[in-house]
């Protein structure tokens, strides 16, 4: 499939090789042929959605799951809002999950990460499907490397910090921690997003030149994607989702790219994060795996073959799963195909607005916020500091990494 090529006399790749609808291919296709093609991907991605959809019925009725499903709907409705920014955000769904699950229903930290991860594994993979079908503009070699990065960052950080003794593996990181450190990122997102919205409407037309100048690929942009993801993935593997939005942030904020591009390409390599994570956690590790008290009620008595004691409601993993398969098989690509069409400012604005939401979340509901003082003091330390430093790189973006400088 074509990309886009570097320009005359340069002796490095243009940053921003997409896989995307070439201008030449586009000068030679027919109005009619471009929306029967747009049909046709319409088809195959929404029949890909059916196709999970009847899968998922299919176990539900073969292994009698309907009251266990039926039984976490609350999965289901924080999934409907989940699955959707899974597809159109950088955020993703377990940046809905992880702060309903652990704040409003009281699903443990590592249950909720885990829970992120499954079902981003389907959602994201929808949404990537998605991508490719719909032919959105990505970064191919960013989405191969951020990958690779991720993965190994995911892996580093579980084997150093998790406990796969324990059920649902969890880390030795305290709950509130992982919160306000969740926080402090959605935060940095919040604010990034809001400026980079101002900048734009300020800046009049011109502005958009910005992010479709074709930034170099170095050595030094390719370094700082490995570390950016190795990071992200390190997050991910404490709240299901972390990667993406690092990875976002890096490409919009520190090189310049067009968020168009940067969301799904972001979104890919969450995506690979997220089928690794559901391997390893919920298949090999077991945490799908779940037995409840005579087959149904409300106890969970066993996890990945261990014995365990739980409340249905809050530890029933694959419940919680099951009731938000059929969900984020349609939302995510829903999401996608949405994103692709708004306007930029919308996007970015929703993105803004979900972040600010997420951190007042954790303010006023996450009561060791308010007891310890180490830890509102690093909250708030975090939140001065993160974004104004984010800030300070980005002016300085030109000199970094040769991007085009942001308009203040």
């Amino acid at each position: 499939m074509p990309v886009g090529s570097a320009s005359a006399g340069s002796s490095r790749s243009s940053f921003l090789r997409v896989l995307n609808r070439t201008e030449p291919r586009l000068s030679h296709e027919s109005p009619s042929r471009s929306t029967a093609a747009k049909s046709a991907a319409a088809r195959v991605a929404w029949g890909l959605s059916a196709l999970a959809t009847v899968v998922w019925l299919i176990a539900v009725m073969w292994f009698d799951l309907g009251d266990r499903v039926l039984d976490n709907w609350r999965a289901a409705l924080t999934m409907l809002f989940g699955s959707f920014l899974a597809g159109s955000s950088p955020e993703g769904g377990g940046a809905v999950a992880f702060p309903v699950f652990t704040k409003a229903l009281n699903v443990p930290g590592p249950i909720a990460r885990t829970f992120g991860l499954s079902i981003q594994a389907v959602g994201m993979t929808m949404a990537s499907i998605a991508i490719i079908v719909f032919r959105r503009e990505i970064h191919i070699r960013a989405v191969i490397v951020g990958s690779i990065a991720a993965i190994v960052g995911f892996g580093a950080a579980v084997a150093a910090f998790g406990s796969p003794s324990e059920p649902f593996w969890p880390s030795s990181i305290g709950a509130p921690w992982v919160k306000a450190t969740f926080s402090v990122v959605l935060a940095t997102t919040s604010i990034l997003m809001v400026r980079h919205l101002r900048q734009h409407r300020h800046s009049g037309p011109e502005a958009a030149i910005d992010h479709h100048v074709l930034v170099p690929w170095s050595r030094r942009v390719e370094l700082s994607l490995i570390a950016v993801s190795f990071a992200g993935g390190a997050l991910s593997s404490l709240t299901g989702t972390g990667a993406n939005i690092l990875v976002f942030l890096f490409l919009v904020v520190l090189v310049g790219v067009n968020p168009k591009v940067a969301l799904p390409s972001a979104i890919m390599i969450m995506t690979a994060v997220s089928i690794v994570g559901f391997v390893l956690f919920g298949l090999i590790d077991g945490q799908l795996n779940v037995a409840l008290a005579d087959g149904a009620g409300s106890r969970v008595v066993s996890v990945g073959g261990q014995a365990f004691d739980g409340v249905a409601s809050e530890t029933d993993l694959l419940g919680l799963w099951l009731a938000a398969v059929p969900v984020v098989v349609w939302g995510a690509p829903l999401g996608s195909f949405v994103a692709a069409r708004v306007k930029e400012s919308r996007l970015v604005g929703f993105v803004a607005a979900l972040a600010a939401f997420e951190v007042a979340t954790t303010i006023f509901l996450v009561e060791e916020i308010r007891t310890e003082a180490a830890l509102t003091v690093s909250l708030l330390v975090g939140l001065a500091t993160v974004p104004a430093a984010m800030i300070w790189l980005e002016r300085r973006r030109h000199q970094l990494f040769s991007s085009p400088p942001p308009r203040d």
